[in-house]
Formats: structure tokens, C-alpha cells, sequence
């Protein structure tokens, strides 16, 4: 019996509703081949987008995002990011996008907002 070839190539997926899910290797090629695309909001006037089955995450699919991002800006919608794999958290980060992307709000728990007496207030 020959090995199963596990699928690489990126697909987008609409679920409904302004929810969408994007898997496989997000490699340079892939988001060409993903360009052409792009989530479109629901009536909430938001895509939200999974990415938790996204298993090669790259700077080129960073781009994609943001560039999916302005073109939902331009519609008066927001891409909201779900289940970000920490590889691509980190991409970001090191590209300086990671804010404009909405991650670092999805990684800042209540303690890192506390203040040095530890109540959160500063007093």
C-alpha cells in the first residue's frame, strides 16, 4: 500500500454567516493562489476567520491577512482572527503587524494589565 498524501495546498472554506475557516500550508504559493480570494462579512458587518487548522504559517500568509483586512476595512467591515497557530502569532510580532492584526489583544490576560500592587487600578 502506498503512504496517503497529506493535503498542503490552503483552502478557504465560507461556514455562514460571515464565518470562515482557512487550513493546510499557508506557504508563499498557496497565498497566491489565495489572493484572488477573500472572507466577506456576515450581517454583523464582521469575517471572522479559524486558522486553528493553518499548519505552515509564513510571512507571505501575514500579508494575506492584512491585505484581507484593509480590503474589509474598505467595506466598513473588521477581520476578526480566531485560533491564531503561535507560530504565526509570532510572525507577526516579528513583522511589527501583530497589534494591527488584532492579536496582541487576543494574548493580554488581566495580568498583564495589573499594576505592581496587583489590583489593576495603580493606587
Amino acid at each position: 500500500m502506498g503512504r496517503r498524501r497529506r493535503q498542503t495546498a490552503a483552502q478557504l472554506t465560507a461556514l455562514g454567516g460571515g464565518q470562515w475557516h482557512l487550513a493546510g500550508d499557508l506557504t508563499l504559493a498557496a497565498v497566491g493562489e489565495l489572493a484572488a480570494e477573500r472572507p466577506t462579512p456576515g450581517d454583523d458587518a464582521q469575517a471572522v476567520l479559524d486558522l486553528g487548522d493553518v499548519r505552515q504559517p509564513s510571512s507571505a500568509g501575514v500579508a494575506l491577512l492584512l491585505e484581507w483586512q484593509a480590503a474589509l476595512r474598505a467595506a466598513d467591515a473588521d477581520l476578526v482572527l480566531r485560533n491564531v497557530p503561535p507560530a504565526m502569532e509570532r510572525l507577526a510580532a516579528l513583522a511589527n503587524v501583530d497589534a494591527l492584526l488584532g492579536l496582541g489583544e487576543l494574548r493580554q490576560s488581566p495580568q498583564d494589565t495589573a499594576t505592581p500592587d496587583g489590583d489593576g487600578n495603580g493606587v
